[in-house]
């Protein structure tokens, strides 16, 4: 059984040596000394069309941070600094802190919440290295009072005892691992596998700081079905599309075969696979995880031997997020415009639904009167769950453009 008042002793140690020595010294001597402001800086500027949204303090707290990760990760300054001179005015204690700082590196993670054993200790799980470590945050308790966060992305510490963040607490309401590497492989297409991942946040943690402006997109649902883009491609020689008849609708046009499988091609499933003459390749996709399953195992009853797991596995948050911090346009699939048609009745219902809502919202907002969140969503048709995000998205932006007004 952990002594968790021992613990929390040796935290709130740490977090006073750490404010004396990192927050009030070290950072400004380490961004003089290895002119690591025009670095950062040249860092954030190529998203200050994402930057612009976050309050100054916000923007001030996360440049910190990356000083502090570019003085304290694994091969950090702190190593070339332990022997300045400079850093004589430190008594023992403060110098052993800095001496097993060098020897434990600071670390981004993205994880989540296994359990929490006492106030303000979180036993968490690394998604990407595949360990679980012992956290203390006030902060992450704090947050999770009010957000329904369901993944985080911090800069931990450790003490000795356990791990302690260090600068902006990061969180999300809709993004997991998936959708954290689909943004990864967007950034930097040679990436294969989680070292490939963990060693581009470590050489540059700002693109992934961004991620923060895609906090407030809600998990969007179809009844019980979670909306989440999944596909798959494989090298195929050629197919009996005469075969598959009795299980999909077929179309053709300019050498793309479009197999949409029966009863589950339309929302919110979408299952449907493209099979490309010229390149030899067949894609499978899906809008869900079900209509991704039923897609496999129907084409796996005539003799394919396709993985359940799909190869790309996003959410529309991410490719929206992911859209706007990288200044590009994101298409999955690049056959749908050979099959597209005017949008079905489903579709412009549920288009007319948001729509509604968002003039409900806006002239709340206009009024200065808060949204009501469940009446609307009656009102409209729209989920709950739905419609409660996408008005604390709104209200989110409303509330960083009146901050920016009044500086």
């Amino acid at each position: 059984m952990k002594d968790f008042n021992h613990i929390i002793s040796v935290c709130k140690e740490t977090s006073s040596i750490t404010s004396a020595v990192v927050d009030e010294f070290l950072l400004y001597y380490a961004a003089n000394k290895y002119n690591l402001i025009t670095e950062m800086d040249r860092k954030f500027a190529a998203y200050r069309h994402i930057t612009k949204e976050f309050t100054k303090e916000w923007e001030n707290r996360l440049k910190a941070q990356y000083i502090a990760h570019k003085i304290f990760r694994n091969k950090g300054l702190i190593n070339k600094m332990l022997n300045h001179s400079a850093l004589k005015r430190f008594n023992n204690k403060e110098m052993e802190f800095l001496k097993f700082q060098a020897e434990n590196p600071w670390r981004f993670s993205f994880s989540t919440i296994i359990e929490s054993p006492n106030k303000d200790f979180y036993l968490m799980a690394d998604v990407f290295r595949d360990e679980e470590f012992l956290l203390y945050s006030p902060g992450v308790t704090t947050t999770l009072e009010s957000e329904p966060a369901i993944m985080w992305f911090n800069m931990t510490a450790f003490n000795g005892s356990c791990w302690q963040t260090y600068g902006p607490i990061s969180w999300y309401r809709s993004f997991e691992p998936d959708d954290i590497f689909f943004f990864a492989v967007e950034l930097n297409p040679n990436i294969e596998d989680d070292d490939d991942l963990l060693l581009t946040v470590e050489n540059n943690p700002v693109p992934f700081m961004m991620l923060l402006s895609g906090v407030n997109y809600p998990l969007v649902f179809s009844k019980k079905d979670l909306t989440v883009q999944t596909m798959a491609e494989y090298d195929m020689e050629n197919i009996d599309t005469r075969k598959l008849s009795a299980d999909f609708k077929k179309e053709y046009n300019d050498g793309v075969y479009r197999l949409a499988l029966k009863r589950w091609s339309g929302p919110p499933h979408f299952s449907q696979a493209f099979y490309d003459e010229n390149k030899k390749t067949i894609i499978l996709s899906a809008m869900t995880d079900r209509g991704f399953n039923a897609l496999v195992d129907v084409l796996n009853k005539y003799g394919y031997e396709f993985s359940s797991d799909p190869f790309i596995r996003v959410k529309p948050s991410m490719i929206i997020t992911a859209s706007e911090i990288l200044k590009k346009k994101i298409e999955l699939s690049e056959y749908d415009h050979l099959f597209t048609k005017e949008s079905s009745p489903e579709k412009k219902e549920e288009l007319a639904r948001l729509s509604k809502l968002m003039d409900l919202v806006m002239t709340d907002i206009n009024a200065g009167c808060q949204p009501d969140v469940e009446t609307y969503a009656k009102k409209t048709g729209v989920d709950p769950e739905t419609a409660r995000g996408i008005i604390d998205h709104v209200l989110d932006r409303f509330k960083k453009m009146d901050k920016g007004n009044k500086k």
